[in-house]
């Protein structure tokens, strides 16, 4: 069993490197021009996934980073907030990070989502960052416009785009490429010459692939790459520090086992 194991984990290694010596190759004719932004999303206080995240996306050279918001909620940790403090990352705020901030849980969602012992670890610093972080965010590079947001350009906080979402209303936006997480699932697509992307969950993947996932962009060339990754053991460190709610913890055991199954949406 560990034999097997351990040759899952450098299958896994082994394709992470691969996908970043293409993505090294395919930029190398554009790296004067430094504009390769990394993007992650919906940590959920899954810091060690957060990091290992973060690190793909050093490690592809990316010049700027952006975290789409969703810091805690559902594992009662602050870590991915204390490491965007010293990180350099540009965040913007996600609904979890808003429902913390605003002690807007009822009781029965706090039993989910935690965010009352989360507030309470906080440092007043720590705090103060969250309330700076903006719903949503706009940079103009290269001749385009990029919006980042948790949610969707209709509604930054709350809003669900998926794979199969009509893009019709969304395709009304000023901006030319929109960034977005909040579903926990990836996707990449073109819709009357603009892209959307949604850069799914490092933290708290959602679907049937159950690994973290951030995104590489290419601005001079207008291409997203969605790299994912294996979560698998710092979801089970999790399991055993925290006593989780149930439909949290299950998911968080399938992450860990990579086992495909039904999830919530919460």
């Amino acid at each position: 069993m560990l034999r097997m194991v351990r040759k899952t984990f450098e299958h896994a290694r082994a394709a992470e490197f691969a996908i970043l010596a293409s993505l090294d190759q395919e930029w190398r004719a554009t790296d004067h021009l430094k504009m390769r932004f990394g993007i992650l999303s919906d940590a959920h206080g899954n810091v060690e996934a957060f990091e290992l995240g973060l690190n793909i996306l050093k490690r592809a050279r990316a010049d700027a980073l952006y975290f789409l918001g969703d810091s805690v909620g559902y594992i009662p940790d602050k870590g991915v907030v204390s490491a965007l403090k010293v990180s350099g990352v540009k965040s913007v705020r996600g609904n979890h990070d808003e429902m913390l901030l605003r002690h807007d849980a009822t009781a029965e969602q706090e039993l989910v989502y935690r965010h009352r012992e989360t507030y309470a670890a906080l440092t007043e610093d720590e705090r103060d960052l969250m309330r700076s972080w903006p719903s949503q965010a706009s940079v103009h590079e290269h001749g385009a416009t990029m919006l980042f947001v948790h949610g969707s350009p209709i509604d930054p906080l709350r809003g669900y785009v998926y794979s199969d979402t009509d893009l019709s209303e969304l395709a009304l936006v000023s901006a030319d490429i929109v960034f977005m997480g909040h579903t926990h699932r990836p996707f990449v697509r073109q819709h009357l010459g603009k892209l959307f992307v949604n850069v799914g969950s490092c933290g708290i993947p959602r679907g049937d692939d159950l690994r973290g996932s951030v995104c590489i962009f290419d601005l001079p060339t207008r291409s997203a790459n969605l790299i994912r990754y294996d979560i698998s053991n710092s979801c089970s460190r999790i399991l055993s520090r925290h006593a989780l709610a149930p439909p949290v913890r299950a998911l968080l055991q399938r992450c860990a086992n990579h086992v495909v199954g039904s999830d919530f949406d919460t």
